[in-house]
Order: structure tokens, then sequence, then C-alpha cells
């Protein structure tokens, strides 16, 4: 199907800023603006981090208390799912 397309473009139009990040990340959804699960975890998988942001085109979070790290940042609006690299420095 054509399912990959709209999955790659779902993910082409977000963004995390700055990364590394130090205390505070910026996530760019583009033109998206339906409801949209956050989800922050940590390398062993542990969900540190999680919220939902409705209507928005961004979502500021603050990470002065997230570890020294590598983090994955899952983000989902409705069927489509887009899984980013976060890295911690401090």
């Amino acid at each position: 199907g054509s399912t990959g397309i709209f999955e790659n473009s779902f993910a082409a139009t977000i963004n995390l800023f700055p990364n590394p990040a130090n205390n505070h990340l910026s996530i760019a959804l583009g033109s998206n603006n339906k409801k949209v699960d956050l989800a922050i975890a940590d390398m062993t998988g542990k969900i540190i981090y999680t919220t939902i942001a409705y209507e928005t085109n961004r979502i500021e979070v603050n990470n002065n208390e997230f570890a020294e790290g590598i983090y994955l940042v899952q983000i989902q609006s409705g069927e489509f799912i887009s899984t980013k690299k976060l890295i911690i420095k401090k």
C-alpha cells in the first residue's frame, strides 16, 4: 500500500531542536495540529515523559531533569507514528 509514503512525510515534518538539548526541547510538528501523543523513553525503553497536545504545531518540553544520554522521542498522531533520537548534554 501507500501508507509508507504518509508515514515518511509525517516523519519528515517533525523536527527536534536543539538536538543535542540541555534544559529545553522544542518539537516542531509541521502542519500537524490534531491530537498528538508524545512519549520520551530512555535507551532501556523506560518512558520518562509523556504528554498529549491538541491543536498545535509545536510542543515544548522542559528536560532539565533528564540525565545526560540518548533518548527516543515517539510522536503519534492518528495512525502515524514517528520516532526520533534525542541527545541530552549537560
